[in-house]
């Protein structure tokens, strides 16, 4: 763990955060148990066995990837933005979903 200065693309500075490398054979089980958390947080809805959930990790977001974000209906921030997440499932097929979380 280390601290890092966090700024925003313009160079905006946010402030001091802990930052830490975190390898994808510990990021992707904690990311999905916090997919299954949330969903049943905002769905009232156990996921289970049912679905599959494939995690990727992007560094950056590009600009299509920020204007889904801007449109997905369900979202939320805590630990002073420390943690960000946004939300969309299908009208169609309530267990196809999409989260975007963002850590800083």
């Amino acid at each position: 763990m280390r601290s890092v200065l966090v700024t925003t693309p313009a160079g905006i500075i946010l402030g001091e955060r802990t930052a830490g490398h975190w390898p994808a054979s510990a990021h992707d089980p904690v990311i999905e148990k916090m997919i299954r958390g949330l969903y049943f947080h905002h769905f009232a809805e156990i996921l289970g066995d049912r679905v599959i959930i494939n995690v990727q990790y992007q560094r950056k977001l590009n600009a299509d990837m920020l204007q889904l974000c801007a449109e997905m209906p369900i979202g939320g921030r805590l630990a002073d933005g420390a943690f960000e997440y946004r939300c969309a499932r299908a009208k169609e097929s309530p267990l196809h979903s999409i989260w975007i979380f963002a850590f800083y």
